[in-house]
């Protein structure tokens, strides 16, 4: 029998609206096995998911037409708590999911939201976290986490609930691709003892020998040829000279690192590794021990304003930097706040989101937020950006867009330091490659 029955489904975020996300879906998926979707951004793949996990349109748009059913069930007529035993999601942010401070407590609340008793809680929670080899982190404050602990926290909560489908929605965003491989081998040994696994995710590589099937939605994607790399110049824009930066343990000691004007640098490193925590020290968010220097100027002696005027960022969660209604004025804003005469609409045509010009920003994908904020960044003209995991949630035509645009932008004198955990992108793309581990921080 069929797992999940997707009939005749089209779905609309808006009754008033012009536009289906969903039009006519028809999809069936078997009992047990690993299904990946991949798809473009914005073809409505997590919308897909949110619809199999019961969640819309209960919370959210219009069902047009067409019904949901796991095991010949609608899913639709379930109580939430009957949805448990049969489906569990992990969303693109796994903020989104945590309602306590710990993992342990989090990973108790899960376990008596669905009346397990008392004596297996301990046992269950311990078991999934050993899984992930999460288990030092069991009694860490969940917001002291990196992005990538953060994600592989949601999995244990995913694990410990032990339904019968597991739906992953960009599972691997901010995790290295080690442990996302390590993930998948769970998660394949699980699939072998009858889970079914569905997995929305745009690298399908990594899931290669563990996946039964794989389906596209949305239109055929393209790769495009990356422009011939030019060589950054000597000028540094970013020095770092013996910084050590802790957070409640030592994460990087002695690193040193010069970051070429007119470049573009990536940081690789595995999740959890301070990658993200440097970036805040360079910004002046987060205490460090050494020297850092800003376009020669030593960091301690620039104001934050003015930094600011210098440094754009985006971090892994864009959402928290948007301050408008729709996408258009996010775009719109940054221009006048900045004063730049630049035409909004021919930006958003650019990232292929002027579709998109009246959307709220919150009601966008993931990958169509984090183009959405680093085009809005990138409209405030600064001449250093930082990036964190930029092509988390981009089907790899959008990568492409992304990386050109930015090319085009560092031979005109933009200076780019990104966090990544694609090695290929990295490859590709970077004039220069550093990474962080073992708390050292050096060039590749």
């Amino acid at each position: 029998m069929d797992a999940v029955t997707i009939g005749d489904v089209t779905f609309r975020y808006f009754p008033e609206g012009k536009r289906n996300i969903l039009d006519h879906v028809e999809l069936r998926i078997p009992e047990g096995g690993i299904t990946v979707l991949t798809g473009p951004s914005g073809c409505g793949k997590s919308t897909l998911a949110a619809l199999m996990a019961g969640l819309y349109p209960g919370n959210g748009g219009v069902l047009i037409s067409g019904d949901v059913k796991l095991w010949g069930r609608s899913v639709f007529s379930m109580r939430p708590q009957e949805r448990a035993a049969y489906i569990t999601m992990l969303f693109q942010d796994p903020d989104l999911q945590f309602c306590m401070s710990t993992l342990r407590k989090e990973l108790r609340f899960c376990l008596e939201n669905i009346c397990v008793r008392p004596d297996e809680i301990g046992t269950r929670s311990q078991q999934a976290a050993k899984a992930l080899g999460m288990e030092a982190l069991l009694d860490r404050p969940l917001d002291t986490l990196s992005g990538g602990e953060k994600q592989k926290a949601a999995l244990c909560c995913l694990l410990a609930l032990d339904s019968r489908i597991f739906l992953l929605d960009e599972a691997f965003a901010n995790i290295d691709t080690r442990t996302a491989r390590e993930i998948v081998s769970h998660l394949r040994s699980a699939a072998d003892r009858g889970k079914t696994i569905i997995a929305i995710d745009h690298h399908a590589e990594l899931w290669q020998g563990a996946a039964d099937r794989v389906i596209s939605m949305g239109e055929a994607q393209v790769v495009a040829v990356p422009p011939k790399r030019i060589g950054a110049g000597d000028v540094p824009a970013v020095v770092l000279r013996d910084v050590t930066v802790r957070r409640d343990r030592v994460l990087i000691e002695g690193g040193c690192a010069v970051f070429p004007k007119g470049g573009m640098s990536m940081i690789l490193g595995e999740s959890g590794s301070g990658k993200t925590t440097l970036f805040r020290s360079l910004l002046k968010q987060h205490p460090y021990e050494g020297h850092m220097e800003v376009d020669g100027r030593d960091l301690t002696a620039i104001r934050q304003k003015e930094l600011f005027c210098k440094v754009g960022v985006v971090f892994q969660k864009p959402a928290d930097q948007f301050i408008t209604q729709n996408v258009l004025q996010e775009v719109q804003a940054s221009l006048r706040l900045w004063k730049r005469q630049e035409d909004a609409r021919t930006l958003l045509e650019g990232y292929g989101l002027w579709q998109y010009r009246k959307y709220s920003p919150y009601m966008l994908s993931q990958g169509q937020q984090r183009k959405l904020a680093v085009l809005s960044v990138l409209a405030g003209g600064q001449e250093i950006l930082l990036l964190d995991e930029p092509t988390y949630g981009q089907d790899s035509r959008s990568t492409a867009v992304m990386m050109e645009q930015l090319r085009r932008k560092t031979e005109a004198g933009l200076t780019v330091i990104c966090i990544t955990h694609d090695e290929e992108l990295a490859k590709v793309w970077a004039d220069k490659i550093y990474r962080l581990e073992g708390r050292r921080l050096y060039e590749a």
